[in-house]
């Protein structure tokens, strides 16, 4: 901002605060948006009915608008405190004054709100039609720092916003081309265009973008300590005059004089060694068989993936046999011979504290997998952390599962998730290429048991409360890890500021971030919290931050799982456009496919496709004028291919669809022959390994053709169990990468 206006503002504010007051009074409001050029009506404030000057009246025109002015009412309009007069007279203001005055004060009893006087308003001229009233607002929020919102304006804008249409945020700063691609985003700017009034769209714009830098200035985005924070501001309505004008009718804010928040920044110190340690320390490793113990799967787990600088711990003593060789029991950490590189704590929570002042130069890292009894309170643990904490040390936790890292040429990898592997079933391959990270174990497992058969997780990361290590941390580390192509989140709660970090750092990530968070409503916030002891934020902020940082979001953890799969395994696969052809071999998987088609569309196939088509269309049942190809039961394996094949050949064509009801006599779709050379789950992979484009597939059977399905996943396919997913799943992964 210009520094006249910063000056100017900070002139209001310091009035305000002078008297005491964190609310502005509206005409303070109308000289703020004054200041960096919002149009207001003209006003004029009197602290009495008798301070009425009757020169400067004449310049409203005939007629206007009475308010009463008070720091104590903010709803002025319901208690009669506003009221239109026409063809106003001096005389006849005054009586309306004292009325007005004596009617607000009636509606309290005891001791009465202070009424500073009034304001009187030239009445602006409008019709109050949809698109004609807008409503531009902003509030910091705990976790995401300042949120603008837009929506329909007038009385009935929150009825509107929760009803009809939900209001539409954005979070600054802004520039004005964001401001503009923003507002012509909006439902309502279809409106101003069929209307031929898209200057509409470059006012809303414009005062969009105004607002946009006033908070950046006034915020917790502020670059520099500023006196005054702006908490709250809202202008409703701003209004689309007969002369094409935006003025903005009424306003109302609310500031602080808090110190701006410290800038957050993410902390990967150290964060290797929870993924690539050379030595490892297990704590409250158990040697009797016969009792069930975390600590002693994760050894297990640990020695089978090659550990062998494994250090055990049990207070008792003794020794513990782990694939044929004898381990230790060190009776504390201080036994052990040799500073480590990651500490797993799987003993009890309440000796937690005391244990990590060993840990002093000894240790890097630490996962605490304990999660808190239920008469220990979270606060209460972290000031005992707090206390004794080894600034150098970094840990994850509590109540988490930890880590799983696949191994590499260099590094035997890790595995802490402490389920036994044929329970759990974890696997990797050579395109093992994604980062799981997840407040919740539980969701780590299902995940997984989702994604068996592709095995496309790299790393797992179950974090649970977030003492330490944060999702920011996580997520900066991993945006930046070179064998990571797609990072997918699951979130309960963000902490106070964390949002805005993670905000910031989804938009400079260069990959894809596809996310899933739960405690949308009051009840799943609940549930979130007394899990995670982490209160969730508002989900309407956070969908707006995800949308604007281009952030795959998913509304149903069904589609969480499908977007997953479709980014992983087509992670080199990106479309060139929206065109698609779609080859089934049922009728009605293709009239659904249409159906499900909306930001993708059928191609246009080329004459010498058609031409291509109409050779191996043997049976001659095909219809070609179309990119959605039935090719009928009658199709066997080859032919069926064969279609597929050819339309990916086709240059309009920029992704295919290929739904298969797997019951056909004619396709070796069973368990005993799927695995033949000539079977098309077997095709379909070659083509898919040969081919640049993305190919999906939909296979609408029951658990008998699992094997069949799990093959082509195996030979990385993303595989669907109905046509509409498999489509949507596309669409997203589509829209994503052409935005970018």
């Amino acid at each position: 901002m210009e520094k006249n206006m910063v000056q100017i503002i900070d002139g209001i504010l310091s009035g305000a605060a002078r008297e005491g007051r964190q609310v502005l009074y509206e005409f303070e409001v109308y000289q703020m948006l004054e200041a960096i050029g919002i149009a207001v009506p003209r006003h004029l404030f009197v602290a009495s009915p008798k301070a009425l000057n009757l020169t400067l009246l004449e310049e409203f025109g005939s007629d206007l608008v009475v308010k009463i002015v008070s720091p104590h009412i903010a709803h002025k309009q319901k208690l009669g405190g506003v009221k239109v007069v026409r063809n106003w007279r001096t005389a006849g203001l005054e009586k309306i004054m004292d009325e007005m005055h004596n009617q607000v004060l009636a509606h309290f009893l005891g001791d009465p709100p202070h009424i500073a006087g009034f304001l009187l308003v030239e009445f602006v001229h409008y019709e109050p039609a949809l698109g004609r009233e807008a409503m531009i607002g902003f509030r910091e929020d705990g976790e995401f720092g300042p949120v603008l919102l837009m929506s329909k304006g007038g009385d009935d804008a929150e009825f509107f916003a929760q009803h009809y249409d939900a209001a539409n945020l954005l979070l600054p700063p802004v520039s004005l081309e964001g401001a503009r691609q923003f507002v012509a985003g909006l439902k309502i700017a279809k409106k101003y265009q069929q209307l031929g009034k898209s200057q509409y769209i470059e006012l809303l714009a414009d005062a969009l973008y105004k607002i946009a830098c006033l908070v950046s200035q006034y915020s917790s985005l502020a670059a520099e300590d500023t006196r005054f924070r702006l908490e709250a501001l809202d202008l409703n309505p701003l209004v689309l005059t007969a002369d094409e004008r935006l003025v903005a009718i009424d306003g109302y804010a609310e500031f602080s004089t808090a110190p701006a928040a410290p800038c957050v920044k993410p902390n990967v110190h150290n964060l290797e060694y929870f993924f690539r340690p050379e030595s490892i320390a297990v704590i409250g490793v158990s040697a009797d068989l016969a009792k069930p113990s975390m600590a002693r799967e994760i050894a297990k787990l640990l020695h089978r993936m090659g550990h062998r600088d494994l250090y055990l711990v049990n207070p008792k003593g003794g020794s513990l046999e782990l694939g044929g060789e004898l381990y230790p029991l060190h009776r504390s950490f201080q036994e052990i011979p040799q500073p480590v590189d990651l500490v797993v704590y799987a003993a009890p929570i309440a000796s937690a504290a005391q244990f990590m002042e060993e840990l002093r130069g000894k240790a890097k890292a630490v996962i605490v997998i304990s999660g808190l009894p239920a008469g220990l309170e979270y606060a209460e643990f972290v000031r005992q952390m707090d206390l004794v904490r080894p600034p150098e040390l970094r840990i994850m936790g509590p109540n988490c599962m930890g880590v799983y890292c696949a191994p590499t040429g260099q590094h035997p990898g890790v595995n802490t998730l402490f389920i036994e592997e044929k329970r759990l079933g974890l696997s990797h391959s050579a395109r093992s290429n994604t980062a799981l990270l997840t407040q919740s174990g539980a969701l780590a497992l299902t995940t997984n048991d989702q994604m068996k058969e592709s095995r496309l997780f790299k790393a797992i990361v179950s974090f649970g409360n977030k003492y330490d290590v944060q999702i920011t941390d996580l997520l900066a580390y991993f945006a930046h890890d070179k064998d990571t192509e797609l990072i997918a989140l699951y979130l309960e709660g963000l902490a106070r500021g964390e949002g805005r970090l993670f905000f910031q750092l989804a938009q400079e990530a260069s990959k894809p971030i596809v996310a899933y968070k739960s405690g949308r409503t009051e009840t799943g916030a609940q549930a979130a919290a007394s899990h995670t002891a982490a209160m969730s934020g508002n989900y309407a902020v956070f969908k707006a931050a995800c949308e604007q940082a281009g952030i795959v979001l998913a509304e149903r953890l069904e589609d969480y799982y499908d977007y997953v799969k479709i980014f992983s395994l087509l992670a080199g696969k990106k479309p060139r456009g929206q065109q698609v052809a779609v080859v089934v071999n049922a009728g009605f998987e293709s009239a659904v496919a249409g159906d499900a088609l909306s930001r993708l569309r059928p191609a246009p196939l080329a004459a010498e496709t058609k031409q291509k088509l109409q050779k191996i269309d043997v049976h001659g049942l095909v219809d070609l004028s179309t990119a959605l190809l039935d090719v009928t039961p009658m199709a066997n394996d080859q032919l069926f291919t064969a279609f597929v094949e050819t339309v990916l050949q086709d240059p309009a064509v920029d992704a295919v669809v290929v739904g298969i009801v797997p019951h056909s006599n004619a396709l070796k779709s069973t368990p005993d022959t799927c695995q033949d050379a000539d079977s098309m789950a077997q095709l379909l992979v070659q083509l898919a390994h040969k081919t640049d484009k993305p190919l999906v597939v939909s296979v609408n059977g029951g658990r008998y053709f699992d094997d069949f399905a799990a093959l082509m996943e195996a030979g990385g396919l993303p595989v669907y169990r109905n046509i509409r997913a498999a489509i949507q799943a596309l669409e997203v992964f589509a829209s994503y990468h052409l935005k970018r």
